[in-house]
């Protein structure tokens, strides 16, 4: 089973919050929240407002978890920071870093204002909610989380898994006792309603394979995405991983058959670019164009294949 419309509860106070493309999940325990993923700054006050029609105030808002260093991941923190007084923020060392670097958030601000005017184009936020660009060019981080570590909220425990492909700083985080596993961006870019993966190993395809196989074992019953979809229930989420990982490899092979057959890196970027953008045009072709050369580069390099430009 698919959830896919936000706020929603996933199980008893474990909800997915936010907008669907851009989804944030909150656990509550008495007094304690938790929220795993920081989303884009326009949906940070869409989460304060679920927040509080759920009964979860201001104070209970203790800690936000970054999975990873992309900009939809991560400009949400500074406006959190003011919603949410109390709240502490927990990354990984890797992502840590690079949000330390002026450079690198203030390019993260322009994506941020573009994703913000898409939503709204989209109708998944108000006019109201508008792109809020941070005081400085740094999103500072409170607490850094690696492998071995636990994040704690309430009785639950969540295990902090370095799961890297998507990126060289993705976490993802397991709760055994409830079956809950919350992966970020590991199994690529699913869209329900086409049924259909854009793999996204933007940092290395084997690693990401690596990810994907080490989470399907863990036999999770509720998989969070941090776009587009919740998948409950045991069955469906083994279903799914293992419908990633072929979509995955279909698409790391054909990249593969095609240069090999001739095609330029660049031309295949370029189609496969267009391709992504035919199913979902959040942002502009350009920005699946690049991003497609990112996959195509990754996957190249793990068959030691020279790039034909």
């Amino acid at each position: 089973m698919l959830i896919k419309s936000p706020p929603a509860e996933i199980t008893r106070d474990f909800w997915m919050l936010g907008t669907a493309e851009y989804p944030v999940f909150g656990y509550r325990d008495a007094d304690e929240c938790v929220l795993f993923e920081a989303s884009v700054s326009a949906v940070a006050p869409v989460i304060a407002r679920q927040l509080a029609a759920l009964g979860v105030g201001p104070e209970a808002v203790q800690q936000v978890i970054v999975t990873h260093a992309h900009p939809d991941h991560v400009m949400g923190v500074p406006v959190l920071r003011k919603l949410f007084p109390r709240l502490t923020v927990l990354a990984s060392p890797v992502a840590a870093k690079t949000l330390g670097v002026e450079k690198a958030v203030a390019f993260f601000c322009k994506v941020d204002q573009a994703l913000a005017a898409a939503l709204q184009t989209a109708g998944s936020l108000s006019g109201a909610d508008q792109a809020q660009p941070p005081a400085e060019m740094r999103i500072g981080i409170d607490r850094t989380i690696q492998e071995g570590d636990t994040v704690t909220a309430g009785e639950a425990s969540f295990a902090v898994l370095e799961t890297p492909g998507h990126s060289e700083c993705s976490l993802s985080f397991h709760e055994p006792r409830r079956g809950w596993l919350i992966v970020s961006d590991a199994t690529g870019y699913y869209l329900p309603e086409h049924d259909w993966w854009w793999p996204n190993y933007f940092a290395s395809y084997g690693a990401n394979l690596d990810s994907m196989r080490r989470l399907a074992e863990l036999g999770a019953e509720v998989l969070c995405l941090s776009h587009n979809a919740v998948v409950s229930g045991a069955e469906h989420v083994a279903a799914y991983f293992a419908r990633a990982l072929s979509a995955t490899e279909s698409y790391h092979h054909r990249i593969v058959a095609e240069v090999r057959g001739g095609k330029s890196s660049r031309a295949l970027a370029e189609e496969l670019g267009a391709e992504v953008y035919a199913k979902t045009q959040l942002l502009g072709l350009d920005f699946f164009q690049k991003n497609c050369a990112l996959l195509v580069k990754q996957s190249l390099q793990h068959e030691g294949i020279t790039e034909q430009a």
